[in-house]
């Protein structure tokens, strides 16, 4: 194996582990904002709404990258996600 494809293979993998990581990190925000959502009132309610809108979004992009990277079955994976979820 020439040194050009072991570079590529260590990138694919970091890249991998990155994106399983984010995902990972996404899921932890969007259930904090959840909390969030549930313990505000008033004012700020909308505000925390379009937080949690744009969590969901963010961490529905990520679940993709990271199925795509790190599974055999990227559709079945987020399907598999998405059950859990809800």
């Amino acid at each position: 194996m020439s040194r050009e494809e072991i570079l590529r293979q260590q990138l694919k993998a970091e890249q991998a582990e990155t994106a399983r990581e984010l995902a990972e990190l996404l899921r932890l925000g969007q259930e904090m904002g959840r909390r969030l959502c549930n313990e505000t009132h008033g004012d700020m309610y909308d505000e925390v709404r379009l937080l949690i809108s744009l969590l969901h979004q963010t961490r529905a992009q990520a679940d993709l990258i990271d199925a795509k990277l790190n599974s055999a079955d990227p559709v079945a994976d987020l399907m598999a996600r998405r059950q859990q979820n809800n």
